[in-house]
Parts: C-alpha cells; structure tokens; sequence
C-alpha cells in the first residue's frame, strides 16, 4: 500500500473523527490544508485492491478542501492521502485507515504523536459502550499490557518506547484489529544563529573605539575648561 507519488510534503491531513479505526457504516471526513496556501485538493488512496483511487471517482465525495466517505466499508481501508494542483502532498503518507465488520475497535490517534503529549487509547464496541462491564484487556505487539477498569490506557507523557502496535479485548466478546502507534521526536527549537567571526571582531572594535573616542572628548574638554577657569583668574 505505498504511495509512488513524489510530492513536496507541505500540508496536513485530518481524519474525523481522529482515529484510525472505523465501524462499518461509520461517516469519515478527510480534510486537508495547513502551511500550503494551494487550492484544489485531490484526495487519494491506496487500498488492497487498486491504488491510486480518487476521492469522487471512486469511494467518496469531495471538495476543494474535504473528502467525505458517508458510509464506510472494509473495502475502505487503506492508507490515506492529499495532493495539491502544485504537486503538494500531505505529511500523512503513512495513515492508514481500518474498517472493520466487527463490533470493536480500539480508538487511537490516526496521526503520529508527540513525545511529551498526553495519549488516550479506548477500547469501545459499536454501541459506544462495553456493556455493564467496562473494563477491557489491551495488548501491544500481541502482549497483554494489562486489563483496565475503565476501558482505556492512557500515557501522560507518552514516549519513543510507547510505539508499536496495539489491540484490545472486551470481557463481554470481541476483539479490535490492530492499529499502530507512532510516537514522533518533539522538535527542539532551532539553535540561535552565530555572530560570523568577522563581523564579531569588527562590532567589538566598534565599540572599542566609540569608548576611547568619548574618553578622549571628556578629556579634552575637561582640560579646555580648566584652561579657561585659569585664564579667569
């Protein structure tokens, strides 16, 4: 399912809601935008069966700015992305989006997050609830990671060792499909940009000589007035 287009990365793709696993049925808006100032989105997809597949022609309907799919299939899924009339694509070359047939899914970001940030992984079923019991059983990289009364596991500051690919169980039946957490390094501000020697050396002769100019003035007319305080007498 990779993407052959070569494109500037400049924009963003957003799913609504924000996750990357769907019910069937369930309504999907794809926008994107952001840094770019281009019109004429063209959404895009690849999937099991074809790539390439616009949005309009064949899974959806769009916009200058969005692509909606009303009703959602496991033939849906695949990976996600946007390419502008400049040759602008967007920075989710890697979203991929499940449709399941099943009653549970396991909502978690569908964009990549940030080291630091605070992460909510939640385990549902179709109805939006787990029944009279909520807990429910959560495992990464096919490793149980531990039951959890509120049907959730959270990161407060989630990590590069958070990565990796999750699932979830509910007592009351059902399994999720797999989704993958990508967990990004937080940018560090960009160093402040260094003085070139030269230029350094001549601001400091500068001042070195603007201070020994005004010594010399102070000198002088301190002199000039004694002069003439003499002269007086």
């Amino acid at each position: 399912m990779g993407i052959t287009s070569l494109c500037l990365m400049l924009s963003t793709l957003v799913i609504h809601p924000n996750r990357s696993q769907f019910f069937l049925y369930d309504s999907i808006t794809l926008t994107c935008g952001g840094a770019s100032r281009s019109g004429g989105w063209t959404f895009k997809r690849n999937t099991s069966l074809r790539a390439s597949q616009l949005c309009d022609t064949d899974w959806g309907v769009s916009n200058e700015s969005s692509c909606v799919i009303e009703d959602a299939y496991p033939s849906d899924s695949g990976v996600y992305w946007c390419e502008s009339e400049l040759g602008e694509c967007s920075n989710s070359v890697s979203v991929n989006v499940t449709v399941t047939g099943g009653d549970v899914i396991l909502e978690s970001p569908a964009l990549p997050v940030t080291e630091g940030d605070e992460v909510t992984l939640l385990c549902t079923n179709k109805e939006g609830k787990n029944g009279n019991n909520p807990s429910a059983k959560f495992f990464k990289d096919g490793v149980s990671i531990g039951t959890r009364a509120a049907g959730n596991v959270t990161f407060v500051k989630v990590s590069r060792s958070d990565e990796g690919l999750y699932h979830c169980e509910l007592p009351t039946g059902g399994t999720s499909p797999q989704s993958w957490l990508a967990v990004q390094v937080r940018a560090e501000p960009p160093p402040l940009p260094l003085m070139p020697v030269p230029r350094l050396v001549c601001g400091v002769l500068l001042v070195v000589v603007h201070v020994v100019m005004f010594i010399v003035c102070v000198t002088i007319l301190r002199k000039l007035a004694k002069a003439r305080a003499s002269s007086r007498r």
